[in-house]
C-alpha cells in the first residue's frame, strides 16, 4: 500500500505522538512507585522509645539525674566499652530494631552540641548521631576521660566511680522518634514539591 507524502507526514505524527504519551505513562508508573516505596521506607515499623534498645554489655545504668525520666527517651550506662565497640553495638542495635536491609547513617558531632542533643550540661569527648533520614536517629555521646591505654584525654581528667566501683566510660544515648502522622505529611510534602516542579519545568523547557 503506497503513501502520499502528507499521508506519511500525519502517520508519523500520530507515532510520534503514541510514543511521547507511552513514554509519560511510563514516567507516571516509576513516579508512582517511587513514591509508594518512599512512603513504605518512611511508615516501616521503627522503635518508638529508647527503652527499646538493649543496655551495653556489662554495663550500669545510671540513676543521675537527667539520665532517668527527667529527660524523655534518655538513658545512661557505665561500662568498660569505648568508642570503638559503642558505636557498631548501638548501629547493629538501631537496624535490628528497625528490620532494614541497610544500616543508619553516621553523623560526627562536635562534643559541644551534647548540650542540645542529649541535655544541658552533659560531659562529653564525642557524640556521633545514628539517623535513618525522614524516619527517626539515635545520639550516642560518650564520656571517655582516658585514652585505652590509660593516657589522660584532657588536663584534670578523674576517674568515673559509681557505688566505689570504677569505671572507663559512660554513655548516653537520646532517642528521637517520629510520629506516622509527620512522617505522612513530610511524605506529601515531598511527593507534592515533586509534581510541581516536574510542571513547572515542563512550563520552562
Amino acid at each position: 500500500m503506497m503513501f502520499s507524502q502528507s499521508q506519511k507526514i500525519v502517520l508519523l505524527k500520530h507515532q510520534n505522538l503514541a510514543f511521547f504519551k507511552e513514554l509519560k505513562n511510563v514516567k507516571f508508573q516509576i513516579f508512582t512507585i517511587f513514591a509508594l516505596l518512599l512512603l513504605l521506607y518512611m511508615l516501616w515499623p521503627a522503635p518508638s522509645y529508647v527503652e527499646d534498645f538493649s543496655p551495653l554489655p556489662k554495663s550500669l545504668k545510671s540513676k543521675e539525674p537527667g539520665d532517668t525520666v527527667q529527660v524523655p527517651n534518655i538513658a545512661a550506662y557505665f561500662s568498660e566499652n569505648f568508642r570503638n565497640s559503642v558505636i557498631p553495638y548501638y548501629k547493629n542495635e538501631y537496624q535490628n530494631l528497625s528490620r532494614l536491609p541497610f544500616p543508619p547513617l553516621k553523623l560526627n558531632h562536635p562534643p559541644e552540641f551534647a548540650y542540645t542533643a542529649i541535655r544541658d550540661q552533659t560531659p562529653s569527648t564525642y557524640l556521633e548521631e545514628l539517623v535513618y533520614p525522614l524516619r527517626d536517629s539515635l545520639f550516642i555521646n560518650g564520656f571517655e576521660p582516658f585514652y585505652e591505654d590509660g593516657r589522660p584525654k584532657y588536663k584534670g581528667a578523674t576517674d568515673i566511680v559509681v557505688d566505689d566501683i570504677f569505671f572507663k566510660s559512660k554513655t548516653i544515648i537520646r532517642f528521637y522518634p517520629s510520629p506516622a502522622w509527620a512522617k505522612f505529611i513530610t511524605w506529601f510534602g515531598i511527593t507534592l514539591s515533586l509534581i510541581l516542579l516536574w510542571k513547572l519545568s515542563k512550563k520552562i523547557i
